[in-house]
């Protein structure tokens, strides 16, 4: 069995969590206060992440999928297993159209999408072929240098002159109410609430006491992080131009401008979207064909190129990136499927998993 350290474990965490999430301005409904639905959602979040350890910690060596079929029984277990897969795989679809977006929106105007999103699925395909280990192991190498660059970009906004910090102001315009409302109905969802797909790789870990201090640690540095990207939005464009940016932070970090000599950081930033996006559409899909092999009994790499066409197929949908993001919210607020697979179906079975555990120390 294929075995991951608690390093390479946070460092997953780290890049997943922080993954796609700068390409938006989290929270911005709330306008100057979109920074405290984050720390809000941020709280929110980690409730959450401990209810995924709780769960983790009663069966250390299963993953989510053979949790599933465990408590739910074989029928029932499977098909709830079924439904995750096809989360997993939409999850894995939206970060390779986000993929293809942005890079027609910065870098190859003119490019054709379907041949840019396709090399991006070739390399996940390569990764996941190469094995959990390894693919986890490349996060691990990573992780310091994304760090690193955006501890350089907020350093540069300071430096440049461009922070205001008046535009955070008044706090609590509206109340708190509007900022509890944006928390629990979409952020804390996304991204916080995506650390459910570990449930799927908790299992692998070799030193599984590590596992509790590993995760709250790495969500810490992440969250940390995300909260200080989306003020440094705020602080740089204000709630009005954040607001209807389509990249906010790509648009604030075009700002920088250092003595006529350090300015044009885009590639940096496009070059930090492109770490996180391939890290977080990849874990996706691996997640997605983890859950396949344990349905059908077989090595989950045979699922590769048959998930992987149709993630492919099903990104090319959207006739644009802002018909995309439609189909997002839609399916997010009117079909509430973040919420069944992340809130609801994992509390459930944490329930059962406790009244089964009281039955068996029930005397006879």
């Amino acid at each position: 069995m294929e075995r991951i350290s608690k390093y390479q474990l946070g460092a997953m965490i780290i890049l997943f969590q922080i993954g796609s999430t700068p390409l938006f301005e989290l929270g911005i409904r709330a306008n100057q206060d979109a920074w405290l639905v984050v720390f809000t959602s941020f709280l929110l979040g980690l409730l959450l992440l401990f209810l995924f350890l709780a769960i983790q910690h009663r069966e250390p060596e299963k993953n989510w999928s053979q949790l599933l079929i465990q408590y739910f029984g074989s029928f029932a277990g499977k098909f709830v297993l079924l439904l995750y897969a096809l989360f997993f795989a939409y999850e894995s679809m939206r970060n390779l159209r986000d993929f293809g977006d942005l890079t027609l929106m910065t870098i190859l105007p003119r490019g054709p999408i379907s041949l840019i999103m396709l090399i991006m699925l070739t390399i996940s395909i390569y990764a996941i072929y190469k094995g959990i280990e390894v693919f986890f192991r490349l996060a691990e190498f990573i992780v310091v240098g994304v760090l690193s660059f955006y501890l350089i970009l907020l350093i540069m906004q300071f430096i440049s002159g461009a922070v205001h910090w008046n535009r955070l102001f008044p706090v609590l315009e509206n109340g708190l109410q509007p900022v509890l409302r944006e928390s629990v109905a979409h952020t804390v969802w996304f991204p916080f609430g995506q650390m459910v797909i570990f449930l799927m790789f908790w299992s692998y870990l070799n030193e599984k006491k590590e596992m509790f201090k590993t995760s709250i640690r790495s969500f810490f540095i992440s969250g940390i992080v995300i909260l200080i990207a989306n003020i440094m939005n705020l602080v740089v464009l204000g709630p009005e131009l954040t607001g209807i940016s389509t990249v906010p932070l790509l648009q604030s970090v075009q700002l920088i401008q250092i003595a006529e000599i350090f300015e044009r950081f885009d590639a940096l930033v496009i070059l930090l979207f492109y770490a996180g996006i391939f890290i977080k559409a990849t874990l996706w899909y691996l997640a997605a064909i983890l859950g396949l092999s344990q349905l059908f009994h077989t090595d989950y790499r045979r699922f590769a190129l048959p998930v992987g066409a149709v993630i492919y197929i099903t990104s090319l949908l959207p006739r644009s990136w802002q018909s995309h993001l439609e189909i997002g919210d839609i399916i997010a607020d009117q079909f509430h499927v973040n919420k069944i697979f992340i809130g609801i179906i994992p509390a459930v079975l944490f329930f059962v998993m406790l009244i089964r555990g009281r039955l068996k120390r029930r005397p006879k």
